[in-house]
């Protein structure tokens, strides 16, 4: 899998127990998870020395998850629109909205939305550190 398939998964993967870090030195994408998930010490973030090169990888927020349906479903025709936009504004948007895109048959649509959108996110937090993508992925 190629550097930035990696990030946007990190970047997708929202969960409290599990992070991800980028060290910024050989391009490599590191999980941070505790050991009785993965057999492997989490990340000593207070090491210094250890985590000089690392960058802990930001999770989407369920806010901005809702957001990019949001912006999924106003691309779409009236009708389209209204019921992704009804089903956001249910209980449980997020599972409604995924069965809701698959009954649609748009599912791979908004799968490409999805990642291109999480493409956009990691872009700009790199682009906000003063760090260069292809500097990275050429390590």
């Amino acid at each position: 899998m190629d550097l930035i398939n990696e990030l946007i998964d990190a970047y997708l993967h929202n969960d409290l127990e599990i992070n991800y870090a980028l060290d910024i030195k050989n391009g490599q994408v590191l999980m941070d998870a505790p050991e009785s998930l993965t057999g492997e010490p989490e990340i000593d973030w207070d090491d210094e020395d250890a985590t000089d090169n690392l960058l802990p990888i930001p999770q989407i927020t369920s806010t901005e998850a809702y957001d990019s349906m949001v912006r999924f479903a106003e691309e779409h025709e009236a009708a389209v629109a209204e019921k992704l936009i009804n089903v956001l504004n249910r209980r449980k948007p997020f599972r409604n909205f995924k069965d809701k895109v698959i009954e649609l048959g748009i599912d791979d649509e908004w799968h490409t939305f999805e990642q291109n959108d999480a493409k956009e996110a990691i872009f700009d937090w790199l682009n906000g550190l003063n760090i260069s993508y292809d500097k990275i992925n050429q390590k």
